[in-house]
């Protein structure tokens, strides 16, 4: 009983280690940079941008979700990403969402 303890501790830290030390896993995430070309469906961009508007909102700490808001937001994303769409979906649901 005792050695399989220490195995499984053993493992959990290997795992760990090995974890963090896989560049994808350890680097920022990437979907900031994720550009608007990148969705062949409105469908999908509409809920990329959907989830980008819960997360700016959660590191902005307003806990609050303004559904009369999320409408405008998101025809004001689908407009830029039509428009550019090379451009980060991040960047443009950031600066719709900027005071």
């Amino acid at each position: 009983m005792k050695n399989h303890f220490y195995k499984t501790v053993v493992f959990s830290l290997f795992l760990t280690v090995s974890i963090f030390n896989w560049p994808v896993i350890a680097s920022e995430p990437s979907f900031k940079n994720v550009p608007c070309s990148a969705f062949d469906d409105e469908d999908d961009l509409m809920t990329f941008a959907f989830w980008l508007d819960g997360y700016l909102t959660g590191t902005q700490q307003k806990p609050i979700f303004d559904q009369e808001a999320i409408e405008p937001l998101l025809e004001a994303t689908l407009t830029s990403c039509q428009s550019n769409p090379e451009k980060a979906v991040f960047q443009i649901v950031s600066e719709l969402k900027s005071p």
